[in-house]
């Protein structure tokens, strides 16, 4: 009952007209008025307020007033008075009680303005009609179904000067336009932010540890609002800016306690998420509380509180931790520069994705292919020795080198043997010659991206015992595959060679095979084992002259060669080691480790690397890799990194009586 009186359902449109003048506008109005009336007639439209029924231009007034002069002739006056008279007389009137009517008809009309009208109670004029210098308009109300908006809208506009508006439209328009508005307000504050953070922070880095969380707790509640079906308005909008606010002082807060506890060890990180939980909890009690609230604005003002200031707590404490760790490190773990962490996925994207490539043609196309196996094979390890040799190429800054003095062509089957530091080692083995199968771990072996590849190679898995595959190693040897061998049998951390195992010398022994060393030197440093990032570097490789097996002078026996070859490749490794290390070789490492623990301490670090670097190059030459050191210094410790890089065997006890240099060390 209650729409039907008020139409409250319907959809409220307005007519403005306007013009120069107040008369120019109510002119226009005119015509809208008449409109009006008709298509509500037709049932067209609802209902309608405007003021065009007791409101008229001057020019409507003086036709209406044409035409009451028109119609009340002094003849059609007189009638009526006789009339009135007569007829009221037998009823008791007097004959002079009509003559305020007869006043009225003998009455001069002259045009009136609007303001006139204002005494009327029923309807205010100046509701309908505004006027300011050189503009004035004239607005009506309509009230129309949902379905015939459109159609009001084009009903008038022949009607010049004439505009229509939907009020929801409008509204649902300016909402836009502020959401537009904040998400650039978002994005310029974000710039902002950003310049900031690297002016304070002087490093990309540390930006990102501290920018990225922002960014996905605005992308976390943006989300929980979509799935809540919660909406932006004016309201929750100006609410947003202060959540997002406490984010950004969240980010920075962990990300101050995690360089602090990097750089000194003190632990002030707990104190910071204290803090932050505290702020959390006031936010919550001061704002979250009017989620019990009953009007709409203030429930999505606190519920979009809560969710916010919850993802901003949310990603501080879980996301950020990771962030810092991989890009800035620990105390056992190096910083990552983002360029290297770039140059890294792209190498390894590269490598994912044409180890695939190469596994689902070794199942699909090879074998469709009607040529014979002793044919496709060849081609096969060329494909996947090329490939191997791309990957090593994807990082430009990393510079690769071989050096063959002794002109091996690989033509002569042998077993390969070789350090291993890196996962490089076996792309570094495997550029050399295309006919090399290697033996494998198992993860390797049963890769689901590459190891299709790799048994379709003729790889062997070392999990299944030498004495196992010694028929498939020899139908490769006789088909004239070298095998490499890795004789320490897993990859050391460092590039101090570990302990070989007999494996590959029992295999050149028992197919009578040269053995054929190849020195490795840089990829500990390039990529060590345990992480996934290539750093700049240079990796090259030596081929030693092969040890035939009548070579006596490495014993008769595997298990006295693998001994005497052993200490061989050592002593060789260590020459090649000292033919290659420049005085800054390991500095470059050695200044990763202290680039987030202070500018000064940073600056102080770098200087005294060039000035006593030469000094520092000399004095390892004195040390002996098992020798045990004790080091009494008042430096930040640069020199014990330099002694374990360069002899990582080394037993180091250092003393730093500067208690503040010493937790930084």
């Amino acid at each position: 009952q209650l729409d039907q009186l008020t139409n409250s359902q319907s959809k409220s449109i307005y007519l403005v007209t306007y013009g120069v003048t107040e008369e120019d506008a109510l002119q226009k109005n005119d015509k809208v008025f008449q409109r009006l009336q008709k298509l509500k007639d037709d049932g067209e439209i609802l209902r309608f307020n405007s003021v065009g029924g007791i409101v008229n231009s001057k020019a409507a007034q003086r036709e209406k007033i044409k035409e009451w002069n028109a119609f009340w002739t002094s003849q059609q006056k007189d009638s009526v008075s006789s009339l009135l008279i007569a007829s009221s007389a037998p009823l008791g009137f007097k004959a002079t009680t009509f003559n305020t009517f007869y006043e009225h008809l003998n009455s001069s009309f002259t045009t009136q303005e609007p303001e006139a009208f204002s005494t009327f109670k029923l309807i205010d004029p100046n509701d309908f009609i505004s006027s300011k210098e050189g503009m004035a308009t004239v607005s009506s109300l309509v009230k129309v179904e949902h379905t015939k908006a459109a159609q009001l809208e084009s009903a008038f506009k022949d009607i010049p000067n004439t505009v229509t508006i939907d009020r929801q439209q409008t509204s649902e328009r300016f909402l836009g336009h502020l959401k537009s508005d904040f998400n650039h307000l978002m994005q310029y504050s974000l710039v902002v932010i950003l310049l900031l953070l690297l002016v304070f922070y002087r490093s990309v880095s540390l930006t990102l540890v501290t920018a990225i969380p922002i960014c996905l707790t605005w992308l976390l509640t943006i989300g929980i609002m979509g799935i809540l079906g919660l909406q932006f308005n004016i309201f929750n909008i100006i609410i947003s800016t202060f959540i997002f606010g406490l984010g950004i002082d969240y980010s920075i807060f962990v990300t101050n306690g995690m360089l602090h506890h990097y750089r000194t060890g003190e632990d002030i990180l707990k104190t910071y998420k204290t803090s932050i939980i505290l702020s959390v909890i006031t936010t919550i009690l001061g704002i979250g509380v009017l989620i019990f609230a009953k009007h709409p604005a203030l429930h999505s003002v606190s519920t979009i509180s809560v969710i916010g200031i919850l993802s901003a707590l949310v990603i501080a404490f879980s996301i950020q931790p990771l962030l810092f760790k991989l890009l800035i490190g620990s105390h056992t773990k190096r910083p990552i520069p983002i360029r290297h962490l770039i140059h890294s996925a792209i190498s390894f994207g590269y490598f994912g994705l044409g180890g695939l490539i190469l596994s689902v043609l070794s199942v699909v196309l090879i074998p469709l292919i009607p040529i014979s196996m002793k044919k496709k094979m060849p081609v096969f390890h060329k494909l996947v020795s090329k490939f191997m040799k791309s990957v090593l190429y994807t990082n430009p800054l990393v510079s690769k080198k071989i050096l063959n003095p002794y002109n091996e062509d690989f033509k002569k089957q042998a077993v390969i043997i070789a350090n291993h530091t890196s996962f490089l080692d076996i792309l570094a083995i495997g550029m050399l010659h295309h006919k090399i199968i290697f033996l494998v771990n198992d993860w390797v072996y049963n890769s689901p991206i590459f190891g299709r590849a790799v048994r379709m190679a003729g790889f062997y898995p070392v999990s299944d015992g030498l004495e196992n595959g010694l028929d498939h190693l020899k139908k490769k040897v006789d088909q004239g595959y070298s095998i490499a061998v890795f004789p320490e049998g897993t990859r050391s951390y460092t590039h101090k060679i570990k302990r070989f195992h007999k494996g590959a010398f029992l295999l050149a022994e028992t197919f009578h095979l040269d053995v054929l060393p190849v020195l490795i030197h840089g990829n500990s440093e390039v990529l060590p084992k345990s992480t996934f990032i290539i750093k700049d570097g240079d990796i090259t490789l030596k081929i030693l002259e092969r040890i035939k097996p009548s070579d006596t002078e490495f014993g008769k026996t595997y298990a006295e060669k693998t001994k005497t070859i052993s200490s061989h490749f050592k002593k060789a490794f260590e020459t090649f080691r000292k033919e290659l290390e420049t005085e800054t070789y390991f500095h470059a490492l050695v200044l990763e480790d202290y680039r987030y623990k202070g500018d000064v301490v940073f600056k102080t670090i770098n200087t005294d690397l060039k000035k006593n670097g030469g000094s520092y190059f000399t004095l390892f030459q004195h040390i002996n890799s098992n020798d045990k050191v004790f080091h009494l210094t008042d430096s930040y410790g640069q020199l014990n990194s330099l002694l374990a890089l360069n002899a990582p065997g080394l037993g180091i006890t250092s003393f730093i009586p500067d208690t503040h240099k010493a937790a930084i060390a």
